[in-house]
């Protein structure tokens, strides 16, 4: 058996067929394969094994053959295959190798790993421990039960069996110990963190959505115009997933249910500098979770200024009170107040008028004293704007638009809605049209510097309020974070991973509907990936922005994100991103192509030296078979046994006796051939007329039109029959009725 030659899938039908380990790149099953036929020859014995290997060389290559006739006849089809299906067909391989490999227990992958020992004495000691003379995966030899030397055959088998055992066990520590190189053979030993991270999950991802097709671009939410005095909450500035009511006095999350740690939030779309002034927030109701969910509902509420980041009480110059009985102020949790919850009131005050700026809360009208006080002198001129963050709970907002508070404030303080215009500060006002927004499409390998340059881009241009949608901007808003949180385990902060980049999909489907600007950082080197996202962008300027270092710099950059996120990208991740990235180039749905670090001329070559060295290292995609391609090859089959057209006529039958057989039909039913004008199928349908008015005109009756109705349709019983006796005899398959 020449293993080179063999194909992916027949490589795993042997390996399957020796109860060994069939999960893994080419080289490593054709090697896997390669050290058990040497075991099984050394086992069998010269004579043996040669007649074995002849016989099982035999069979794979009439296989071999006619799974390539057969690719033969179907090389005419998938000649229009696009390069997006082949894309799709290595990332479902490869994600059906993962889910296997992941669903596979260690008491499996042990018995996997001693039933794959490297060739040598360690395989010649398991071929003899299970049969000495035996066939294949050491069979033991015929001997009838009871006759002369079996006690002492099994004796001496299981006397070897044990040496043969612990000198496995000895060999399978000194290769453990090894390098990977050196453990030929054997089941790789997977580290627990190699399957987490977020390079991982963004992949698997990619690979998911890149197999469904563009959907169309969604509609624009429709919305009345805004009253410029009037203060609501400003959705151009809020979470893409935080989903405020109609006149914008309140809202919730949009992902309650499939992402219930997500905490999404708003800020008004006015601010106040001067003055005492207050608004109220009340808990409307927790939003129903599934069952078994261990999350709870909380709601954040204070001030923050313009363009701080939507966690209120994360950043600076963001202060927050949390549901917890918390207060947050750059990060830092402290205890403060009561904890409240669904129906409660937080009335939250701001004093601009004493030495320091004072923001105080009071809940259902009972004061809970002075939280925060802020230097005016760091404060500056900024404006705090109302702010409010949530997690399953709904939040009801008055800003003074009500005709009464829900609990009586002090008599010094103002609703912000009654402050007078020119005392208060807007936010600037969103773009009125989507030609005036951009979206930015990241494009690179893990750990080349994607998400520094969008930090970097994003803080040079602070007046485009670019929207990130990646997985960690999404990781950010799903920790909950406080004095007492425990530090997640590494199953919970893989699960979160898992989450965030199923949710930054979803966040890229609705993003189109806003007019905003936007930053895809994400790997996106599919290029069904790249269209099936910006085509969603119409009407947008959509740039893409290409980061390929060179190779040095790269190696620098994955291990300084190794040490500093611990997030290591899988080996089979890397080849698959590899093999399948190429240099996107400005079309229909691409308007501008930028290179940030190394030219197209530099970065070119590179890009085909990783795609070459990939592809070498990968196995070969399986064609994944479609209608189409199964309907062609049907069909194809049918011409080989004399069915279908062949050079415009048919085969299998004999003309001239078709053409009586025509002839006695239509002679029999429909009268003499051609004759259309007076006899025949003329002559048939006028006395079927005829019989039709005198049974349904005044002379009906019941029982003539019965005897008339059987006799009609047993002539067409008889046609049918004739008619398929015909077909089967002459076409070789059933009529059509």
């Amino acid at each position: 058996m020449d293993v080179k030659r063999l194909k992916v899938t027949e490589l795993r039908a042997e390996l399957g067929r020796r109860g060994l380990d069939s999960r893994g790149l080419k080289v490593e099953l054709a090697q896997r394969l390669q050290e058990a036929l040497d075991a099984e020859m050394l086992a069998a014995g010269p004579d043996e094994g040669g007649a074995e290997s002849a016989v099982v060389a035999g069979q794979s290559l009439a296989r071999a053959r006619l799974a390539g006739g057969e690719n033969d006849d179907d090389d005419e089809d998938e000649e229009d295959e696009e390069d997006e299906e082949e894309e799709d067909e290595d990332e479902e391989a490869l994600l059906a190798d993962e889910e296997e490999q992941m669903q596979s227990g260690p008491g499996e992958g042990e018995g996997q790993a001693l039933l794959a020992q490297p060739s040598g004495d360690a395989g010649e000691g398991q071929a003899q421990a299970g049969g000495s003379g035996g066939g294949v995966n050491g069979a033991q030899p015929s001997q009838e039960e009871g006759g002369p030397g079996a006690d002492e055959a099994a004796a001496d088998a299981e006397a070897k069996q044990e040496d043969d055992q612990a000198a496995n066990e000895d060999d399978e520590k000194a290769k453990q110990a090894g390098s990977d190189g050196e453990r030929r053979g054997l089941k790789r030993q997977r580290e627990e963190k190699e399957e987490h991270g977020r390079a991982y999950y963004e992949f698997r991802e990619e690979a998911y959505n890149s197999r469904s097709k563009s959907p169309p671009p969604p509609e624009e939410e429709a919305r009345e115009e805004d009253d410029e005095n009037a203060v609501i909450l400003d959705t151009h500035t809020s979470d893409l997933h935080f989903r405020a009511t109609k006149d914008r006095y309140g809202g919730q999350p949009l992902f309650s249910e499939k992402f219930p740690n997500l905490w999404s939030g708003a800020r008004s779309t006015h601010g106040v500098a001067k003055g005492k002034v207050c608004f109220e927030a009340k808990v409307a109701q927790n939003l129903p979770l599934k069952e078994g969910c261990t999350e709870t509902s909380l709601l954040r509420v204070g001030w923050s200024v313009d363009l701080s980041r939507t966690q209120l009480g994360e950043d600076e110059f963001s202060y927050g009170y949390d549901g917890r009985g918390l207060k947050a102020e750059n990060g830092q949790f402290e205890e403060y107040g009561q904890p409240f919850g669904e129906n409660d009131v937080i009335s939250c005050f701001a004093n601009f008028e004493s030495d320091e700026v004072e923001l105080s809360f009071s809940k259902n009208g009972e004061d809970l004293g002075v939280a925060f006080r802020i230097s005016k002198e760091s404060l500056g001129d900024r404006a705090l704007l109302p702010h409010v963050l949530c997690k399953n709970c709904s939040v009801e907002l008055n800003f003074g638009q009500k005709e009464e508070p829900f609990f009586p404030v002090p008599e010094e303080y103002m609703f912000i809605h009654s402050v007078p215009v020119e005392d208060r500060v807007r936010t600037p006002q969103p773009p009125k049209t989507t030609e005036e927004c951009e979206v930015l499409l990241m494009v690179g390998l893990p750990g080349c510097g994607k998400t520094q340059w969008t930090q970097k881009h994003i803080q040079d241009n602070p007046d485009k309020r670019y929207n990130v949608l990646g997985t960690d901007a999404v990781l950010f808003q799903m920790r909950t974070r406080g004095p007492e949180v425990e530090e997640l385990d590494t199953k919970s902060q893989d699960q979160l991973t898992q989450q965030a980049a199923r949710c930054v999909s979803k966040l890229v489907q609705i993003a189109p509907r806003t007019k905003r600007n936007f930053i895809l950082d994400q790997c996106n080197v599919y290029n069904s990936g790249q269209r099936r996202k910006l085509l969603n962008f119409k009407g947008f300027s959509r740039k893409v922005i290409l980061i390929v270092p060179n190779e040095e710099d790269w190696k620098q950059r994955l291990e300084l994100r190794k040490e500093t996120e611990k997030d290591d990208v899988p080996e089979s991740v890397m080849l698959e991103m590899k093999a399948n990235f190429s240099l996107p180039e400005k079309c229909d749905y691409i308007d501008e192509v930028l290179y940030e670090e190394l030219a197209k001329e530099e970065a070119q070559p590179l890009v085909t030296k990783y795609k070459e060295e990939a592809r070498k290292l990968l196995p070969p995609s399986e064609k994944r078979t479609n209608r189409r391609n199964n309907r062609n090859k049907r069909n194809r089959q049918n011409r080989n046994r004399g069915q279908g057209y062949v050079g415009g006529q048919r085969r299998g039958y004999d003309n001239r006796v078709y053409g009586q057989q025509q002839q006695q039909q239509q002679q029999q039913y429909w009268g003499q051939p051609g004759n259309r004008g007076g006899g025949g199928y003329r002559n048939f349908y006028d006395r079927y007329r005829g019989d039709y008015n005198r049974f349904y005109g005044r002379d009906y009756e019941y029982n003539r039109y019965r005897d008339y109705y059987r006799d009609y349709n047993r002539e067409w019983q008889n046609y049918y029959q004739d008619r398929d006796r015909y077909y089967r005899n002459y076409y070789g398959y059933q009529g059509y009725r």
